[in-house]
């Protein structure tokens, strides 16, 4: 039976400084995977279907508690504010809104043209929500479940409780966060970061070293001489009432179904960019032989394409991977890799104190989903030098 987490605290964390100017993603579209284009007229269009901005990525930290000083969930909690507020003022668009643009397409005429919404994602300081919980366990009981567990979709039902999400709704998206942090304390005094973010802003976890930058800062900002002993919203000093539980009024939509995935790292060059589709497809059939599962009949491709801040969406289909014709070279140019690459087992949020164990899984996708995020070299922060490709199958 899997033991469920009870949410205590909620709220609203904006960046430390006001967004002058605002920054801006778009959420742009095209019809068709394999023609689709990387030019500035595709991404000047900006159009998107309904729906298809789903998609979460989650991501749990297990933290032991430190056996000097003091170290406890809650206080995390309280600093995180401060600490996460001063790292969204770095990247200000985790803590926007996506909101509906003016609409393009139709216009009158003998054959009038469907009409279609743009989408674009505001740096407008709306925040991103921070929830305390507690997990009545011990975390290495809470382990002990989890590694004892036959059932995959039993471990993700497990995991799902220490992370929180709301569905980003398609009617009135302006109200709906797109980053949520949980702070669960575990019986033992250990306690998790649970991290889930809207795939239209997973690159900026996943490549702008964000994760790292906001460790760093927190842990810097409790070892400064003079920092008081209790954040300012410590838990534990608040009378708070039984009948008072936050749970009972605000639930969760994390994505219990994780399906599998599978993630790449491809190399091309500048004078190359159109393969990148090609080189996603690729990835989809190396996925779906070693996992042993098949890709849905449709799936979402999201790809970043860095010089305008543009996310492309499309909808593909199976009739895409049958048209790719086998290259040998391009299929040199793929590479398996995994989460470890991003680096997240390195992450102190508190000197000396490294995660115990890191867990990452795409959710809240109905069908397959391919991601891909650029990388850059050193030496070069203009040009990418390859790709990273994500893969989620589903189940």
């Amino acid at each position: 039976m899997v033991r469920r987490s009870e949410i205590e605290a909620a709220q609203t964390v904006p960046p430390l400084k006001i967004t002058v100017p605002k920054k801006v993603r778009q959420v742009s579209s095209s019809p068709s995977l394999l023609s689709w284009s990387l030019s500035s007229s595709s991404a000047a269009a900006g159009h998107v279907c309904p729906g298809v901005w789903g998609g979460c990525l989650y991501m749990v930290l297990y933290y032991n508690k430190l056996a000097s000083g003091e170290d406890s969930g809650s206080l995390h909690a309280g600093w995180i504010k401060e600490s996460l507020a001063r790292v969204l003022s770095e990247q200000p668009l985790l803590a926007g809104r996506l909101q509906k643009g003016d609409t393009i397409g139709g216009g009158g005429g003998e054959e009038e043209e469907e009409e279609e919404e743009v989408y674009v994602i505001v740096a407008n300081d709306a925040g991103v929500r921070l929830v305390e919980a507690r997990m009545p366990l011990t975390m290495s009981e809470f382990l002990l479940d989890l590694d004892s567990s036959k059932s995959n979709s039993t471990k993700k039902e497990a995991e799902a409780e220490l992370v929180f999400w709301k569905d980003v709704d398609d009617t009135d998206p302006q109200f709906c966060p797109l980053f949520y942090v949980q702070v669960t304390k575990f019986e033992c005094g250990g306690y998790s970061f649970g991290i889930s973010c809207s795939l239209l802003l997973a690159d900026i976890l996943l490549k702008e070293n964000f994760l790292k930058k906001w460790a760093d800062i927190h842990k810097n900002m409790l070892s400064k001489n003079g920092i008081p002993e209790r954040p300012l919203f410590y838990l534990p000093s608040l009378k708070i009432a039984p009948s008072s539980n936050v749970t009972n009024i605000i639930n969760s939509e994390a994505s219990k179904d994780c399906g599998q995935t599978m993630i790449f790292n491809a190399t091309y060059s500048n004078e190359d960019e159109l393969i990148t589709s090609t080189l996603a497809l690729l990835c989809v059939e190396e996925a779906m032989a070693k996992l042993g599962s098949k890709m849905a009949l449709e799936f979402t491709f999201s790809y970043v394409k860095a010089p305008g801040n543009v996310v492309l969406l499309e909808k593909c289909s199976k009739h895409d991977q049958l048209a790719i014709k086998p290259d040998l070279n391009i299929k040199d140019r793929i590479k398996s890799a995994t989460w470890d690459d991003f680096g997240m087992m390195e992450l102190e949020f508190r000197k000396g104190n490294k995660p115990v164990r890191v867990s990452n899984w795409i959710g809240s996708v109905s069908n397959g989903l391919i991601m891909a995020t650029p990388y850059y070299s050193e030496d070069r922060q203009d040009v990418p030098s390859g790709v990273k490709i994500i893969v989620r199958v589903p189940n």
